[in-house]
């Protein structure tokens, strides 16, 4: 799994854990927060606007291709609410064997504060078989009160895993994993700022954004795994 930060490599290692992953658990799902038809965004004290753009690729298993389901997105404060943002349907996507992709542009409704983003949630079926995956991001940004932000550009490429590289998703269940991608393939992640890009794609697909000015506040690099202070607090010993 290659990691790229802008245009600068950065290869690391990727632990997945299906039941960590998988599960809906306690999260909160959310919707994004702008379609065409919305008329007006007003961010204020107690709500900002978080902009990204996210785009899908996959070269490996095309008879499967993968679909993202949802983005997990925690809040780094007392409650710990973990949200799950369903990204609608996409903005533009192909099904072609040698051009298989979904792109999608993402708008977040916050309340002011920090917030953890830990993952993609990727899906992909045919007839009876199911597999899933996971596109491991461990960033966090903080939203400031009362604004609207382009976090950047993240862009994934799934493909067949070589050698000893993290795997895509779990291995169990075996068939269903195996012939949907995840268990072979694995995630190229790459973040960049595309905010002249994405900005006009995302005024001329949601006019509400039109008399909003909107400022770059970039992810930090994307991790395989969470930084310490993400990790949640060991047990105490009895």
């Amino acid at each position: 799994m290659q990691i790229h930060v802008r245009h600068r490599a950065l290869v690391v290692g990727m632990a997945v854990s299906a039941l960590a992953v998988f599960g809906s658990g306690c999260a909160t799902s959310r919707q994004m927060a702008l379609t065409k038809e919305t008329p007006a965004f007003a961010v204020g004290p107690e709500q900002s606007l978080a902009l990204l753009a996210v785009k899908l690729t996959n070269v490996y298993k095309t008879g499967y291709q993968p679909h993202l389901k949802n983005l997990r997105i925690s809040a780094l404060n007392e409650k710990g609410e973990e949200f799950a943002f369903d990204p609608g349907e996409p903005f533009r996507a192909s099904e072609a064997e040698n051009d298989q992709y979904e792109e999608f542009l993402v708008s977040l409704a916050l309340a002011p504060g920090k917030y953890s983003f830990s993952n993609l949630w990727i899906r992909a079926s045919g007839g009876l078989v199911f597999g899933n995956g996971v596109v491991p991001i461990n960033s966090s940004f903080e939203v400031p009160p009362g604004k609207a932000i382009y976090l950047g550009r993240i862009e994934v490429l799934r493909r067949e895993r070589q050698g000893d590289e993290p795997r895509a998703g779990s291995v169990i269940p075996l068939i269903d994993q195996a012939v949907t991608g995840f268990s072979g393939g694995t995630f190229d992640v790459k973040l960049f700022d595309g905010y002249d890009h994405d900005l006009a794609l995302m005024t001329a697909a949601f006019p509400a954004l039109k008399p909003l000015k909107i400022e770059k506040q970039f992810l930090p690099p994307p991790r395989a795994k969470p930084p310490e202070l993400l990790q949640p607090a060991a047990a105490p010993q009895q």
